[in-house]
Parts: structure tokens; C-alpha cells; sequence
């Protein structure tokens, strides 16, 4: 039944009445508006609703066909009814959905159309997997597609082990059953794989356009000698590869030894232990993302020893996820080569009750920063906090060069400001080493339906830190820059 399987996104909607449902007059009018036009409109809309106008009206019926732009989610193939949709089976779902991708790939069009941008979104599903792979192959040969992309779903809910090594089986005989359809594949999103140790670098270097890959619940084969988690290993020398996300997966670590072309990373809530990346040759590498909430066999690292080998970054994006702190400050002067280039850095969810002298290591390495985004975390509900997490301690610091300005800083942004000495006082530091400061944001926190929850709905006590009052802030702004030369910019709210 479908409770034992995944939904990819939410039920289909409800879909809107297509041209052919209006009036005969409207109908008319639209009727005789030339082919280009009318394809030019279904494009914009969602398959379930072009099919119900080619089905409706004799005048659109060869449309679909003719398209240029397809989006096939498997998610548009559950029924709307919800008890229908718990009693639907993935093989019912996959043989409707498997019939329409033929359909439309297969059949041929008046203009003998090119497909520039296709999207399927799918289950991985035997024996439906190679008659999909053939239809896209079957259009790729056309050789006019610029964009294709597959998402990957797994055939059931929270798959055990073996089924994830049973899927990235699955998967691999896809991948060899299909050469044309994964020649042209420039983006792969795959959930809940258990592959061989070198099978993602198989994949990247066969598929020579593949310029995207996310992997999501993903992991290798368990060394059967030591019985340990592997290393994912990418040696993609002439890989298309731009964006790489790695979410959730079982590695042990990841080791970027040649991805030459990869210029945005992501790399979130790992197993292994710190640091969770090496890079090898990355030139190109400017934008790396990590989000992570800490566990307790994981010891802050340095960056210098994970972003070492980079020296392109420009964007720099870290959660600490409420918990605790997993980098390590450290000496300005190692990260100056690796932060010459940077000019946005995120250090968000740093949980509260940490002190914030520590980040200014970061804005001593990157001379060229321009923005600075802070977002601090109050949360007694512990959202993020498991039975394996770290220990919250504070981060000391107390190394800052006496001499240091920073001249190129324009922005300072915090999310999650209250009334508060200790950011008072840091606010005022950053005032005062930041020569070229131009504007302060401070914003409150978002609201949390889970804290909400615990406080039973009632509003913050006054006594708890809070988010000033309208008639505080240009109290606030005054102590913030009292005694300092600055023109600065300070925005509450």
C-alpha cells in the first residue's frame, strides 16, 4: 500500500480548468491562437493540467508532444483521494507513470520537436527502470536536449540496510543498461544508496555533462575486512561536475582529490569524524556550505586543515545547528590564503549562550570581506539535539592582533538580536576595527512553533532576553555607537 512507500513531494493539486474548460467564446478566441504561442503557455503549467487539455480539446490534443520542456514527477501520478493514495502501490503509480514518459517521448511530433529541458522525477523501480532509460535515450540521440535531469526516489519508507545495497544495485544496472540516457544527464539526484566504493567516481566520469549531483541518505558498501564506514573518494579529472551536495550520508569522510570544475559545495550533517572533507584540486571552488549539528565523537577542527588546496572561495556558509561549536579559532595568518578571495560569510545557529569574540579570526583572514551575516539561536525546545550530541561549550578568544582594521567591511547583519550586554559590546567592537562599515542589520528571531509549544503560547516573560521595543531602538542605536567616530547605518527590525 502507498503508506509503505515514499511520497517524492506532496499530492498533486487540485489542477486549474485549462483554456478548453472556459467558455465557448474564450475557447474560440484561444483556439485560434497560433501553435507557439499555446506551447509557449502550457510550459508554464504542470503536466496533470497539460494533459487535461490535450485530453479535453481536439485543438490542444497534439500539444503535449510538441512540447520543449518536460517535467515528469512521479508525484503528479498519486491520487488525489486520500485513501486512494494509501491503497496505491508503487508498481501501479510506476506503470501509469512509465505508460506517459513512453508517450510522450516516443511519439512523434508534426516538427519532429527537440526536447531542451527534461526533468524525471521517478521511483527506483524494477522492471520500469530500463523502459525509461530507453525513451530518454531514444530522445537524447537527437542530440538538441541541454538540460536532463533525474531524481531518484527509493521504493519504500525508511529502507533497511540490504535494501539500500539492493538499490544501488538496482541503480548500477540502470546506469549500464542506459548509456545514451546517462551520456547526456546533466543533473542526478539519488536518496537512500548503498554503492560500491568507486561507483559515484564511475557515474561522474561516464556522464560526461553531469554538471549537478546531490546525494541524500547515501553511503558505500561497509568494508567487509574491518567492518568500518568508507571514505567517499571522487578522482574526476575531466568531470563536468559544478555542484556537488552531500546530505545525511554514511561516509566516513570525503575526498575531493580532482574535481576541477566544481564550483559550489554542500556538505551537511556528518558521521564520520572531523574534519568531514579533504580537497585535492579544486580550483575553481568558490562557494562552500557546511551545516552540521555536532556529535559527541567529533572534535572541532581547523579550516585551514579541511580548506586547505582551496584558495577561490568567495561565499562561506556555516550552520552550527544550535549545538555545539565544530570549528576551531586559530591563527589569522593560516587562512589568509584560502580567505584572500572571501567576501560573504554565514556563521548561523550559533547557539546563544556562546560567546562571539571568536569569529572575529574569521574576519582578520578574509581582507576582502564585504559581508558579514550572523544568526544566533535561542531554542530551549533543542531541535536539533539527539541522544549522540556534543556537549555545548563556549568558544574562547582572545587572540586578536592589536594592530588589525578591516577596511573593506560594508555589511554586519545579525538575526536573532535582544537587548544585551554582550552584544552590545560586540557590536561596538566590530564598529571599531571595521574602517568601512556602512550598515548594521539587526532582526529578531523567527518563530518557533516548538518553543512556542513549551511556553504554552504565552509571549516571552519581560525579564527574558527579548527583541527591543519600537521606543528602545534609538536608545540602542545611540549606545551602540556612542563614542565612536562612525557613520554607520544601524537598522532595528
Amino acid at each position: 500500500m502507498m503508506d509503505d512507500y515514499p511520497s517524492p513531494s506532496s499530492a498533486p493539486m487540485n489542477p486549474i480548468s485549462p483554456p478548453c474548460q472556459t467558455s465557448n467564446q474564450d475557447e474560440d478566441r484561444i483556439s485560434v491562437l497560433p501553435d507557439h504561442i499555446l506551447l509557449a503557455i502550457l510550459n508554464r503549467v504542470d503536466l496533470p493540467i497539460v494533459i487535461q487539455a490535450s485530453t479535453l480539446s481536439k485543438r490542444w490534443a497534439h500539444l503535449p508532444h510538441s512540447l520543449t520542456q518536460l517535467l515528469i514527477d512521479v508525484s503528479h501520478f498519486l491520487p488525489r483521494d486520500k485513501n486512494k493514495r494509501e491503497n496505491c502501490t508503487v508498481d501501479q503509480i510506476m506503470t501509469t507513470y512509465t505508460g506517459v514518459v513512453r508517450r510522450l517521448l516516443l511519439s512523434s511530433s508534426p516538427d519532429n520537436r527537440a526536447i531542451e529541458r527534461l526533468q524525471l522525477s521517478f521511483y527506483l523501480a524494477d522492471p520500469y527502470l530500463h523502459s525509461i532509460g530507453h525513451a530518454v535515450g531514444n530522445v537524447m540521440e537527437r542530440g538538441s536536449t541541454k538540460s536532463l535531469q533525474f531524481t531518484i526516489w527509493a521504493d519504500t519508507h525508511h529502507p533497511s540496510y540490504e535494501h539500500c545495497v539492493l538499490l544501488g544495485q538496482r541503480f548500477m544496472s540502470f546506469f549500464q543498461a542506459c548509456p545514451s540516457a546517462f551520456r547526456w544527464l546533466t543533473g542526478l539526484i539519488l536518496q537512500n544508496l548503498t554503492s560500491g566504493d568507486t561507483d559515484i567516481s564511475k557515474i561522474l566520469n561516464t556522464c560526461t555533462k553531469l554538471e549537478f549531483l546531490s546525494l541524500t541518505y547515501c553511503d558505500s558498501v561497509i568494508d567487509p575486512v574491518t567492518g568500518d564506514d568508507v571514505v567517499l573518494t571522487i578522482d574526476v579529472p575531466r568531470s563536468a561536475l559544478v555542484a556537488l551536495e552531500i546530505t545525511t550520508c554514511g561516509y566516513a569522510g570525503v575526498d575531493l582529490i580532482q574535481a576541477p570544475k566544481l564550483q559550489r559545495l554542500v556538505c551537511a550533517n556528518w558521521i564520520g569524524v572531523n574534519p568531514p572533507l579533504r580537497f585535492g584540486n579544486v580550483p575553481r571552488l568558490h562557494s562552500i556550505t557546511l551545516r552540521h549539528a555536532a556529535l559527541h565523537w567529533q572534535r572541532p577542527f581547523l579550516l585551514s586543515h579541511c580548506l586547505s588546496n582551496t584558495t577561490s572561495l568567495s561565499i562561506m556558509y556555516l550552520n552550527f545547528a544550535d549545538q555545539m561549536i565544530w570549528i576551531e579559532p586559530e591563527d589569522p595568518k593560516h587562512l589568509s590564503p584560502i580567505f584572500s578571495h572571501l567576501r560573504d560569510v554565514y556563521l548561523y545557529n550559533i547557539f546563544y549562550e556562546c560567546d562571539l569574540n571568536w569569529t572575529m579570526f574569521v574576519l582578520e583572514a578574509a581582507p576582502s570581506l564585504s559581508n558579514f551575516y550572523l544568526k544566533l539561536s535561542r531554542h530551549p525546545c533543542e531541535r536539533s539535539r539527539c541522544e549522540d550530541s556534543a556537549m555545548k561549550v563556549n568558544v574562547p578568544w582572545d587572540q586578536a592582533s592589536p594592530d588589525f582594521k578591516h577596511q573593506w567591511l560594508s555589511l554586519l547583519e545579525i538575526v536573532g538580536f535582544v537587548v544585551d550586554e554582550k552584544l552590545t559590546k560586540y557590536i561596538r567592537l566590530v564598529i571599531e576595527l571595521a574602517m568601512g562599515l556602512k550598515r548594521i542589520r539587526l532582526l529578531d528571531q523567527e518563530p518557533c512553533a516548538r518553543c512556542n509549544a513549551m511556553n504554552n503560547g504565552q509571549p516571552p516573560s519581560p525579564t527574558r532576553r527579548r527583541f527591543p521595543a519600537e521606543e528602545e531602538k534609538n536608545v540602542i542605536r545611540q549606545q551602540l555607537v556612542d563614542g565612536l567616530s562612525s557613520p554607520v547605518e544601524i537598522s532595528i527590525g
